[in-house]
């Protein structure tokens, strides 16, 4: 990954190319040096089980405004139904988390 310029989280995002909404908040999002900005967001698997619609409507959006995306979706989610190059999944188990390798694997993405 690029040098990190600052990282924020909860931050709420407004954007004229957002279509869904007028604004979302961000689980995290990381601006590297060079202004790339990467949105991830955690889906819990109890708290979103039923958010399909609305993680791909949030991850769009985003997308629209040219923010890379990285979804960590706890299995059993399913994958949200967006094929876009800057649009990550990866998928955790939290009855065996590992930390550092879902972090490797973000910073893989975001090369």
């Amino acid at each position: 990954m690029a040098r990190r310029r600052g990282e924020s989280s909860g931050v709420r995002i407004r954007s004229d190319a957002f279509v869904r909404r007028a604004s979302w908040t961000v689980d995290i999002l990381v601006t590297l040096a060079d202004g790339h900005r990467i949105a991830i967001e955690y889906d819990g698997s109890y708290w979103h089980a039923d958010k399909v619609a609305l993680d791909s409507a949030k991850s769009l959006d985003l997308l629209a405004e040219g923010i890379e995306v990285v979804r960590l979706r706890e299995a059993p989610l399913p994958t949200l139904p967006i094929e876009v190059p800057t649009y990550h999944e990866i998928v955790i188990h939290s009855a065996s988390p590992d930390p550092v390798g879902v972090i490797g694997k973000v910073r893989d993405l975001a090369r």
